[in-house]
């Protein structure tokens, strides 16, 4: 106390010893200019809305101080099998009359094409890579099987760019946007946005029927996104496609119905948009612990967690 007395007074020069340069007991910052333009409706996409849903903190790290990790297997992984998945469902990938016998020979094909880039995917060790091109193969046989099982939906587009400007319940508006990776018509004439995942983990089913991911598409399709693939389209659902997994040997698929609203009239997509918003026009973004913890770059230093002490 005596130190920084001094300090202040300008008699000795020892800033270390003032507690208002210590790590840890700064007050919280408020940049000069807002996060998000004032009197303008706020930008979400479907990832943004769920890693704000999920923990603010964790996507204010990766998304504004831009804190993201370099390309990794796992993202390696998912885009090759993305872009596979696209060109069957654009139908440049030629598919046999007798879709379920041929769908070994098939993959093989595919699977040439996954030889060609396979060595540019970063592996931390060679057996990691022979692994995972083995659930390569497997999550394009289950893809196959499914896109081409008898009561199929109509498919009617891959990687469909979706815009829609949405008022929310608070007088707030929402533009979405982002991309479906597959749009389908149900035998009622309803679409249903497919999102494809190749991650290793899967929401629970409750958290299937709130997801934030397949709630915002299903808002954007009733406020007009795809409306230049079926003219004034209607939600018939939004469904999760796990290539890794199975469930009853098939790919384990999990839907979420159209929403329906509470006693107040708010859907459950509509609650979350909106706490979004107030959340990045008041900059507000807290830690939130969950499973997703075990899986973030920032734990060492998240507030919502002991990580030891600062000094040892």
């Amino acid at each position: 106390a005596r130190l920084t007395e001094e300090h202040r007074a300008g008699r000795v020069r020892v800033p270390s010893a003032d507690p208002a340069t210590w790590w840890g007991t700064r007050a919280a910052t408020q940049a000069p200019e807002p996060l998000r333009p004032e009197g303008e409706p706020v930008r979400l996409t479907a990832s943004a809305l769920t890693s704000l849903e999920q923990c603010p903190t964790r996507w204010f790290l990766e998304s504004e101080a831009g804190g993201q990790r370099a390309s990794t297997q796992a993202q390696g992984f998912g885009n090759i099998v993305h872009a596979l998945a696209d060109r069957i469902g654009r139908g440049e990938v030629e598919l046999p009359a007798d879709a379920p016998a041929e769908v070994p020979q098939v993959v093989e094909q595919l699977m040439g094409h996954v030889d060609e880039v396979w060595g540019q995917v970063p592996f931390r060790t060679p057996w990691s890579s022979s692994r995972e091109r083995e659930e390569v193969q497997a999550a394009l046989t289950r893809f196959l099987a499914w896109h081409q099982r008898p009561d199929a939906r109509t498919l009617v587009g891959t990687e469909r760019r979706i815009t829609a400007t949405v008022p929310l319940p608070d007088g707030e508006q929402v533009v979405l946007h982002g991309y479906a990776d597959r749009v389908e018509v149900d035998a009622e004439g309803r679409v249903v946005v497919v999102d494809l995942k190749t991650g290793k983990y899967a929401p629970t089913g409750d958290e299937t029927t709130v997801h934030p991911q397949l709630g915002l598409y299903q808002l954007a399709v009733e406020h007009g996104a795809l409306d230049d693939v079926v003219p004034q389209a209607e939600p018939g659902g939004a469904e999760l496609w796990q290539l890794r997994q199975e469930a009853y040997r098939k790919l384990k698929v999990q839907r979420q119905e159209p929403q329906e609203p509470d006693a107040e009239g708010v859907r459950p997509i509509e609650r979350q948009l909106m706490g979004a918003v107030a959340a990045l026009r008041e900059e507000r973004f807290p830690a939130r612990a969950g499973s997703h913890c075990q899986h973030c770059d920032f734990a060492p230093l998240c507030p919502a967690h002991n990580s030891g002490t600062v000094l040892s």
